[in-house]
């Protein structure tokens, strides 16, 4: 089942259609979708393709064995996502790391006061976090571990060029009112609708993408 649905995102990816479908709620000019275009599908591609070797799942190990802070979502963690009914069994094995090497690092790369980043199956930060602090970060970052359960690693690429382009602002509540389709917005734009459709109660069509796993 994981290796068709990879086989299909390749497939999308080489036609261009996830980048068609991925840019219409944020970039609708030409020029910037053609200075977009070049640098995702050559990264899109090559990481759908590593896909196909499970790349994504023996990175996910060497970051874990790696860390030795780790730990799985507490079950009160879990509860926060007790809506989402077929991705228990994923979720549960959502490896999170604090204090973690590699969070260590792309702060100090990117001069941050904190980072957390959501890299395939685990969840890194830059400190311990806290629930009652830290709860909108977390379930940011879990988001990320979704789009790697239902499209694989290509979701890095695509966060990393719209947090230079169209960034992490989607609209607000009308959005999500209003929009039918969590894939017409980019990876950032996604984890955070996922953060107001956890933390609220408000009804929208994409509370159903995010429980069918239309990522």
């Amino acid at each position: 089942m994981i290796i068709i649905r990879r086989i299909k995102y390749l497939l999308n990816v080489l036609t261009g259609r996830v980048f068609n479908y991925r840019n219409t709620h944020n970039v609708p000019q030409i020029r910037k979708r053609v200075l977009l275009f070049i640098p995702w599908y050559i990264l899109s591609t090559l990481v759908a393709l590593l896909d196909l070797i499970f790349l994504g799942e023996l990175f996910s190990l060497v970051l874990e064995f790696t860390s030795p802070k780790r730990r799985r979502l507490t079950a009160v963690e879990l509860e926060l996502f007790a809506e989402l009914k077929s991705d228990q069994r994923y979720l549960s094995r959502v490896v999170v790391i604090e204090n973690s090497w590699l969070a260590q690092l792309g702060k100090r790369f990117g001069k941050r006061q904190q980072l957390g980043l959501g890299v395939a199956r685990t969840v890194h930060f830059s400190r311990e976090v806290a629930l009652e602090n830290d709860k909108q970060w977390l379930i940011h970052e879990v988001g990320h571990t979704l789009q790697y359960k239902y499209r694989g690693l290509c979701y890095i690429p695509e966060a990393l060029i719209a947090q230079t382009f169209s960034g992490y602002k989607y609209g607000g509540k009308e959005t999500l009112i209003s929009i039918d389709r969590l894939r017409c917005f980019n990876p950032e734009q996604q984890a955070d609708i996922f953060v107001a459709i956890i933390c609220t109660n408000v009804k929208s069509k994409l509370r159903h993408e995010i429980v069918s796993g239309n990522w």
